[in-house]
């Protein structure tokens, strides 16, 4: 089965950490759905709790990816626990320890897996002004990217909806832009979440181009409710022909949960992404009837 895009289901983003085909794979057993990812065609999956997950079953994965040929997606340099520390937006020597200390605990975690990628993200004092923590994550992150770079991961910078978390470091994905252009470094680089940039910034192609340069991930969750493709307000066949357009050879890491769990969702999910797949090839304004 063959894809126009490079599709990577996840094995649980967020907790009860339920992979995305649970129901149709039988089993929460994350090598069994990277072996449905194969089947299925796809190019990786998205092991995003990695950190939360034992050595062991991190080895698991790592070696069944290998087996079957898979990309692993991105893994968030620390625990769900962690997420919303404010040590990114401090500038002291005490939170870029402690920076250093979760990194190497996440690049130990990504060699296991064999990931490229983490997923960076911070909470932000809702008492300080939002530039001043802005500069403090900036510097932070030219030292993070030293360490990145030497181990030979990527630090991609994710935006979320203060919907759906509040009082978090990046909310905007021009702010987040602005970041990685200001800390001038290969190793740090941006996430496209349609869902958070749709809650926060709306206008999905526009805001796509303009930090098209940044980007290294590309993440699908519909609006409202972070359900699958169609349930929702995005319009997923023109996000896919600007991501045609604009040769992405990246993942896109299907971070998803569907509004009616379930065989059949998963099913008609699955037919769904083939079609809107198809459909990135034609150019815009052309339907599936036109010839060209």
């Amino acid at each position: 089965m063959t894809w126009n895009l490079r599709y990577a289901p996840h094995l649980g983003y967020r907790p009860p950490f339920d992979p995305l085909f649970c129901a149709t794979v039988g089993s929460d057993d994350p090598v069994a759905h990277i072996e449905f990812a194969r089947d299925q065609g796809f190019a990786g999956v998205l092991y995003a709790a990695a950190r939360a997950r034992t050595v062991d079953e991190q080895h698991r994965v790592g070696e069944a990816l290998a087996r079957n040929g898979l990309e692993a997606g991105c893994l968030l340099y620390t625990t769900f626990d962690k997420l919303r520390t404010t040590m990114w937006a401090v500038d002291t020597r005490n939170a870029r320890d402690a920076i250093a200390a979760e990194l190497r605990l996440a690049i130990d975690a990504a060699r296991r897996i064999g990931a490229k990628r983490l997923a960076v993200l911070g909470g932000s004092d809702p008492e300080r002004p939002m530039a001043k923590q802005h500069a403090a994550f900036t510097r932070n992150l030219r030292f993070a990217a030293e360490i990145a770079a030497s181990a030979g991961v990527t630090l991609c910078l994710e935006t979320l909806s203060n919907k759906s978390v509040p009082d978090m470091l990046l909310q905007h994905i021009a702010d987040a832009y602005a970041i990685v252009r200001a800390v001038d470094h290969p190793a740090v680089r941006l996430i496209f979440d349609t869902s958070h940039v749709q809650i926060m910034d709306g206008d999905l192609l526009a805001n796509l181009e303009a930090t098209w340069d940044a980007i290294d991930i590309v993440q699908f969750a519909d609006n409202p409710g972070r359900t699958e493709p169609g349930s929702g307000e995005i319009n997923f066949e023109s996000v896919l022909r600007l991501l045609h357009r604009l040769q992405y050879r990246g993942l896109v890491e299907l971070e998803h949960g569907w509004l009616r769990p379930g065989t059949v969702s998963e099913r008609n999910g699955l037919t769904l992404l083939r079609e809107l797949d198809a459909a990135a090839t034609r150019p815009f304004g052309a339907t599936a009837g036109d010839e060209s």
